[in-house]
């Protein structure tokens, strides 16, 4: 048995058949998002790691003041064709991320879905997932990177969650949030994609890129108050 329920401009199907209350599916895309509570949290590099580059600093604490939703995978190839009827991949799978997507197309699959992009600080502090680590995890057994990819992406949900219950918070694709970079119309990517090199799959570590700019790495998931 299935019932809406209203949040805002965007209906969420509540499944009643023992799902979790604070994970629901969007009859939109059909994926499936998640409850990230309100909290504070260190942002930025993360207290003991050595690994990090200049544009992580300073580390300062951030107050997500009102909780959020969040996609428990990034948006899949099947979820992209359904709303646009486009697929850009260069990876082909439809359990896949969507690849090749810039910040634009990103933003506006998230409003024809009800949705919007997360910032930096709801993305890191929903990838953190309680930890304040640099990751949530052993890198092998969350991510897929360099080291274990064969340089492509892979379907999600492979790996384990982090606290929350997210899915490929770190490797498989960058991901844009709404943020702009300090460089005049460049646009934030945060989690690392499947070439990356270890170092650079850290929660604190992001990536910057004309809004429009579409590469091979490069997908995301959407948010909703």
């Amino acid at each position: 048995m299935l019932r809406g329920l209203a949040m805002g401009a965007l209906v969420f199907v509540v499944a009643l058949n023992g799902q979790h209350p604070h994970v629901k599916t969007n009859p939109q895309d059909g994926l499936t998002y998640v409850w990230i509570p309100a909290g504070v949290f260190q942002t930025g590099c993360s207290r003991g790691d050595a690994e990090c580059f200049g544009w992580e600093q300073p580390r300062r604490e951030v107050q997500i003041s009102k909780g959020f939703w969040i996609g428990e995978t990034e948006v899949t190839q099947a979820a992209y064709e359904r709303v646009t009827g486009t697929n850009p991949s260069r990876y082909r799978g439809a359990r896949r991320p969507v690849d090749q997507v810039g910040s634009t197309d990103s933003g506006q699959y998230c409003a024809e879905t009800g949705m919007r992009l997360p910032t930096e600080a709801e993305w890191e502090f929903a990838a953190r997932g309680g930890s304040v680590a640099s990751r949530f995890g052993e890198l092998e057994r969350i991510a897929w990177y360099d080291a274990n990819s064969d340089d492509q992406t892979h379907d999600v949900g492979q790996k384990l969650p982090n606290g929350f219950g997210l899915y490929d918070m770190l490797g498989n694709v960058w991901e844009w949030v709404e943020d702009a970079w300090g460089r005049e119309g460049a646009k934030v990517l945060k989690g690392a994609a499947f070439f990356n090199i270890a170092r650079d799959v850290r929660v604190s570590n992001r990536l910057w890129a004309a809004p429009d700019t579409r590469h091979r790495d490069m997908g995301f998931r959407c948010a909703a108050d």
